[in-house]
């Protein structure tokens, strides 16, 4: 039988279905389409998409991705804590006028399309953030496993990359110095606390993995019998 080339693994797939929650927020930012219903559609279609591939898996490999999922969602949420105790500290020690947290309003007021500041909008906006963050650290967890602190930092800049390139000019950010420092120290926290909780908790007794099995970039075994 021909060789059809590569394939995407499947737990490349139901990683990129977690970045649903940031490419909504990116198509709102830069078409100002709504994040409501763009963040309910793309939420919906990745889970769909999630759901078929898991269940299309073998048993032994739908735990091990179910187990790098819940494992991704504890580490990204303590990365995504970590994240935001560190640009308080920034903000707050350091004097600076940024508003760190502006966003977070923001993202209530497109969720809830409404111009009323209000208790219930910010902490909408603030659920957002938490998902965009747990999001990530599923993403992260399921396509590399304990691959530790270092390739976590990388993701982390990735992520840091795409906020730089939009939120200073739908923010209108003026000290864009304050804002660079901050973000990327909070980003490099976000990849050490995320890196080293997912390559911990993947190696712990409940929820350990082969040792061999440190990510899910590792090259595919040939089905074919005759290599």
């Amino acid at each position: 039988m021909a060789d059809r080339g590569p394939r995407l693994r499947p737990e490349w797939t139901v990683a990129a279905v977690f970045l649903a929650s940031g490419a909504a927020l990116l198509v709102y930012i830069l078409s100002g389409v709504s994040l409501r219903w763009t963040f309910l559609a793309l939420g919906l279609a990745a889970a769909t998409v999630a759901t078929v591939v898991i269940r299309r898996l073998p048993a032994e490999r739908r735990a091990k991705v179910l187990r790098r999922m819940a494992v991704g969602a504890v580490a990204g949420f303590a990365a995504t804590l970590a994240y935001d105790a560190v640009r308080i500290a920034l903000v707050e020690f350091a004097g600076l006028r940024l508003r760190p947290f502006e966003a977070w309003r923001l993202f209530g007021l497109a969720l809830a399309e409404t111009d009323q500041d209000a208790t219930w909008v910010f902490l909408l906006g603030v659920a957002f953030h938490l998902c965009n963050g747990i999001a990530f650290g599923v993403a992260y967890t399921v396509a590399f496993g304990r691959r530790g602190i270092w390739p976590a930092i990388v993701w982390a800049l990735v992520l840091e990359t795409f906020m730089v390139s939009v939120y200073p000019g739908w923010l209108g950010l003026k000290a864009l110095d304050e804002f660079l420092s901050v973000s990327i120290t909070g980003h490099l926290v976000y990849g050490v606390v995320l890196g080293w909780l997912a390559k911990h908790l993947l190696g712990s007794s409940r929820w350990r993995e082969d040792d061999g099995d440190s990510g899910a970039d590792e090259p595919a075994r040939s089905a074919d019998p005759a290599r």
